[in-house]
């Protein structure tokens, strides 16, 4: 399915991607608050000025997800994970401010490369484009020992 959404994305609009839907909602909101920045920003006003299909393919992320873990019973509701409690302890103020750290680097990079890794890998391989090939090994190269590193078992 997801396939198919990529080439029909492709065919008719661009690169599927998320990140833009962020900026697309603040600037719903801005206008919903009477807000002229978006007409006068050069960045918010290459964004779209209603929803489209694409945000609405990143709000059905959303809901998709959720259905499904409610669904096949896996719903966790858990605020810190087991694994992150074992490295990093059970605090709640410090798994939400670094969960809020990573997303917000995330999205910053997203943003200030005009779009995000799913943009660049899934509608970059579709297209065999070799940046899309690379960018998505370089993911796998880094996120491994990132993840490696970053659980590996305390020193008693």
């Amino acid at each position: 399915m997801l396939g198919l959404l990529n080439t029909f994305a492709v065919a008719t609009y661009g690169a599927l991607g998320a990140s833009r839907n962020y900026v697309a909602v603040d600037g719903f909101l801005l206008r919903l608050f009477g807000s002229s920045l978006t007409s006068t920003n050069s960045y918010l006003s290459g964004m779209p000025s209603q929803a489209d299909w694409l945000l609405m393919v990143g709000l059905g992320m959303i809901v998709g997800g959720f259905l499904a873990a409610l669904i096949t019973g896996t719903l966790n509701t858990r605020a810190v994970p087991r694994l992150w409690a074992s490295r990093f302890g059970a605090s709640k103020p410090k798994r939400f401010a670094a969960a809020f750290a990573g997303g917000f680097l995330m999205l910053f990079g997203a943003r200030i490369a005009g779009g995000c890794t799913s943009g660049l890998v899934l509608s970059g391989a579709a297209q065999l484009s070799i940046a899309g090939f690379l960018f998505g090994a370089s993911i796998f190269a880094t996120a491994m020992p990132t993840a490696r590193f970053l659980y590996r078992k305390k020193a008693s």
